[in-house]
């Protein structure tokens, strides 16, 4: 595999953009181990940005004009080397349809994460706009790739239907195992969530949940950056429930600040409508921690695996998993927490991960191509 090159297009790199920003770069990580050269193609990244030598990176701020994405896309695909695959990342976005066509154009193999932008609430979003975009170009992107790529079996038949592609590879996501696993915490006891402030995650329901059934010594975290004000709302729920002194917000949260608010936390809560990974229940589960999450993310496994819970998104289910949870000894989460990590450890890890990955790229590389457009 040495010697492949791949262009990651993300329209956004940035930390605060959430899963994306932080999945692709630990996915180019992995890919090295396979002799895989990552290169980004992006419109915003941090200025710590670890690939930032690696990364066509074009400040278009609101007018994002067409002739300013064509000429940035056309620089990054010159610089490709031959055979070099690009990998289009979420749906809808100019950059990467810009990307695409060009690739196509050029006869490059082409790869589209969905990254969950199929899923019901999340098309059903803006969901005019994206109406357009399905008619316009979004749907003739898709079909015109070489692979898609999905993280579940239920986003593969969201795909599946909406588009009736069969060229769809699963592979999940990965996550890095820590080499210490702090022990819960001997004294307090908290729930900690960690994703956007956003109506998809359904915190409301989980606020409400929590308040009626944690006994006193429990503490509900959520952390988080804010989008579209949401955190104002939560807030004002929390004081009407009068329950400011056990639920708390932390902000976003990234690196070592995440990695201490696991550390510190007895469980985790992903209680969203919708998901196509929820990348951070891996990452509890890595720590050591039980999980509640719903059945609008891909988790069954928990349950299976018995290290957590996977319940239906409404208030009544969350408070019966929140009631189950605060019962349960210390030795019990301990015990739970480590059939996670072995569950992790043994289906989440980048190394598989990124060898999955290779595989589809090679796969589409040695694959008969049209010739190139003139």
């Amino acid at each position: 595999m040495t010697g492949l090159t791949v262009l990651h297009v993300v329209p956004d790199l940035r930390r605060q953009a959430g899963g994306i920003a932080a999945t692709v770069p630990a996915l180019a990580e992995a890919l090295r181990a396979e002799g895989i050269d990552s290169r980004f193609l992006t419109l915003a990244h941090d200025a710590d940005f670890s690939g930032r030598a690696q990364t066509i990176c074009a400040a278009l701020g609101n007018g994002r004009h067409p002739a300013q994405l064509k000429r940035m896309v056309a620089e990054a695909l010159s610089g490709l080397p031959s055979g070099a695959v690009l990998h289009s990342h979420g749906l809808w976005g100019m950059l990467n349809h810009a990307a695409l066509t060009s690739a196509w154009r050029a006869g490059q193999p082409r790869v589209i994460s969905i990254h969950g932008m199929l899923l019901p609430w999340a098309r059903h979003h803006k969901k005019l706009r994206k109406d357009v975009a399905w008619a316009l170009y979004q749907r003739r992107d898709l079909l015109r790739a070489d692979r898609l790529h999905v993280t579940s079996h239920e986003e593969r038949s969201i795909v599946a239907q909406t588009v009736g592609a069969a060229a769809v590879s699963t592979i999940p996501f990965g996550v890095d195992l820590p080499a210490v696993v702090p022990p819960l915490a001997g004294e307090g006891a908290t729930l900690l969530f960690i994703g956007r402030l956003h109506p998809v995650k359904n915190l409301e329901a989980l606020v409400r949940a929590f308040v009626e059934v944690a006994p006193k010594g429990w503490k509900l975290r959520l952390a988080g950056p804010d989008e579209g004000g949401h955190r104002a709302t939560l807030e004002a729920l929390v004081q009407t429930l009068g329950a400011a002194g056990c639920v708390s917000f932390a902000g976003p949260i990234y690196g070592v600040e995440k990695t201490r608010e696991l550390a510190t936390a007895s469980a985790l809560v992903l209680p969203s409508f919708s998901e196509n990974f929820g990348a951070v229940v891996a990452e509890a589960l890595a720590m050591e921690r039980p999980v509640i999450a719903s059945c609008g993310t891909p988790w069954q496994a928990v349950e299976e695996a018995r290290c957590g819970w996977w319940v239906p998104p409404d208030r009544e289910s969350i408070g019966r998993a929140i009631a189950d949870l605060v019962q349960k000894s210390p030795e019990t989460l301990a015990e739970m927490g480590a059939r996670g990590r072995d569950l992790v450890t043994s289906a989440y890890s980048w190394d598989r991960v990124a060898t999955d990955m290779a595989q589809l790229y090679t796969g589409i590389v040695g694959a008969p191509r049209r010739a190139p457009e003139e």
